[in-house]
């Protein structure tokens, strides 16, 4: 008996379905966990995210932008998602966070070897310029907030690291393996190191524009993140980039 088609569509209509558009995600590039390397877009977070997605149906499209557009432009809805953001109560506000994170972040101080500051503490920051990553929040309300420091803002790691070796700061705070990545990735791993003492920690998400269609995905990706988690195929993911966990 042949059926009608209104009949073959029930089957479809009754399980969760890709849309039809890719998921527009952005992001600024920020190795080891996503950037660009001869045209093409990896990195241990990237690779997780593009996963865990395809497994739930979605194919995503990505764009590298300055931090603060990449925020702007997943709260006004332009994006649907931005990877590798830390929540903080005014970013619950216009963000949704799933509840499984992506990775850890751990901020610390790098400095040129060559003009060492001692630091045992944020005292220890008192008339030092330090520079930071322009529209990053960093989880130590005390070194958001001091004023016996300045703190100067630049558009990525990389101009940053450049501030430093250029003497326009004294200091600079970010992501530990961001930091040592990209040293590597300009030949000055030997001319910078960091202080050990981690300034601040937190978790690292994928974060979506707050509307209904994502708050539902959030919930599959969360739990689809979960279950890849416990996977070799994860384990192979962070080995790719020599890592053994986030």
């Amino acid at each position: 008996m042949r059926l009608p088609a209104w009949l073959l569509l029930l089957p479809l209509l009754a399980c969760p379905m890709a849309r039809a558009e890719p998921l527009n995600i952005v992001s600024e590039a920020w190795p080891p966990y996503i950037y660009e390397e001869a045209g093409t877009l990896k990195g241990v977070d990237y690779d997780v995210t593009n996963r865990v997605l395809g497994q739930l149906g979605y194919e995503a499209r990505w764009q590298l932008l300055p931090w603060r557009r990449a925020l702007h432009d997943t709260a006004n809805g332009s994006a649907d998602a931005i990877l590798d953001i830390s929540p903080n109560p005014e970013r619950e506000q216009q963000y949704i966070f799933p509840h499984e994170p992506l990775s850890r972040s751990e901020s610390v101080l790098f400095y040129r070897i060559d003009r060492p500051h001692p630091f045992t503490g944020l005292q220890d920051l008192r008339g030092l310029k330090i520079g930071v990553s322009a529209g990053y929040v960093y989880g130590n309300s005390e070194f958001m907030h001091a004023d016996y420091f300045s703190r100067e803002p630049a558009a990525s790691t990389e101009a940053s690291l450049l501030m430093l070796m250029h003497e326009r700061v004294d200091m600079v705070i970010m992501n530990k393996r961001a930091g040592q990545f990209t040293l590597r990735q300009l030949g000055l791993e030997r001319q910078v190191t960091h202080h050990p003492l981690v300034v601040s920690s937190g978790a690292l998400f994928l974060a979506f524009h707050r509307s209904p269609d994502m708050a539902a995905l959030a919930k599959r990706f969360s739990s689809g993140l979960s279950t890849f988690k416990r996977s070799s195929e994860y384990l192979q993911i962070l080995q790719h980039y020599g890592l053994t966990e986030l």
